[in-house]
């Protein structure tokens, strides 16, 4: 009788670890963006469901929220902003929220880049300069500039966090994970990660029909520049405005605390930048900040 008890627990562990890998590894690709010239997909779980997106639309940007359930349990939302600006550059932002008690895995695809020519905008290792104030800032700067399909893309990297409070009932996002590092191959872009339990995760693309830059000159200078000052340059977009190091105290989870600073918001490290510079990438921040505060 024992033995046919110890079997049987066998038998039903067995297929509890089969159930298991199926829910955690078996996945399934969805489209869920194609227009203007990029199409971009999600490739999850298939023990993830997402639903028909949720739209609305204020002033320059078009919201699509879609819940995310497991056997019909809410574990989460997946929201997708697009901005269109008046100089007619597109922003994506990506925004995951897991708010279930599984991790899961994800991937963000971007198809369409056959032939690419790729300016990366971490050609070395940022200054790694401490403020007596903010503290250390490691973030890196965005991927870089992508040229394929008549189209010009700026694609930001990857922000997995989680909130934490902050004094007088605010809340400030604790970065877990950056990712600026992605790989093109045969035209497709992956961007994958883990998104633990009551996390988010933040990335972002601009789209635009011509290049952010006069000539690749004047883009390495910034690119040189935004190396060396780390407070300059915006890593972090989200649609509320860029996330930015917060001052830190005695909570050591302020080392890595990023939140919203109005000054910073309003770039002026762009604006300074435009007046001797001009370029569709510093007028394009100047413009989504002001998309932001609106």
């Amino acid at each position: 009788m024992f033995r046919k008890l110890m079997i049987l627990l066998f038998v039903l562990f067995f297929m509890a670890m089969i159930i298991f890998t199926a829910v955690m590894f078996l996945t399934n690709e969805e489209t869920i963006y194609d227009e203007d010239g990029a199409t971009l997909a999600i490739k999850k779980p298939t023990f993830i469901t997402l639903s028909e997106p949720e739209i609305s639309e204020q002033d320059t940007d078009k919201i699509a929220v879609r819940e995310m359930t497991f056997v019909g349990l809410d574990v989460g939302t997946y929201t997708m902003t697009e901005r269109t600006l008046d100089n007619g550059v597109t922003i994506i932002f990506d925004e995951l929220h897991n708010s279930g008690w599984l991790p899961f895995a994800v991937t963000l695809i971007h198809k369409g880049l056959e032939n690419p020519e790729i300016n990366s905008w971490n050609p070395r290792p940022a200054s790694n300069e401490t403020d007596d104030i903010f503290g250390e800032d490691p973030t890196s700067n965005p991927f870089g500039t992508i040229a394929a399909g008549g189209k010009h893309f700026l694609q930001g990297n990857l922000y997995v966090s989680r909130i934490i409070p902050q004094g007088e009932d605010g809340e400030a996002h604790e970065l877990r994970t950056e990712n600026p590092n992605f790989t093109i191959e045969e035209g497709v872009m992956e961007k994958s990660f883990w998104l633990p339990p009551k996390h988010y995760l933040h990335t972002w693309l601009m789209i635009a029909d011509e290049p952010f830059f006069e000539d690749k000159e004047t883009e390495d200078e910034w690119i040189e520049f935004a190396l060396d000052n780390r407070y300059q340059q915006l890593n972090w977009l989200t649609p509320d405005g860029p996330l930015v190091k917060l001052p830190i105290t005695d909570d050591p989870r302020t080392q890595l605390s990023y939140g919203y600073i109005e000054e910073r918001t309003a770039d002026p490290a762009s604006q300074e930048w435009n007046e001797t510079s001009p370029s569709l990438y510093f007028e394009t921040m100047l413009l989504n900040a002001e998309a932001s505060q609106n």
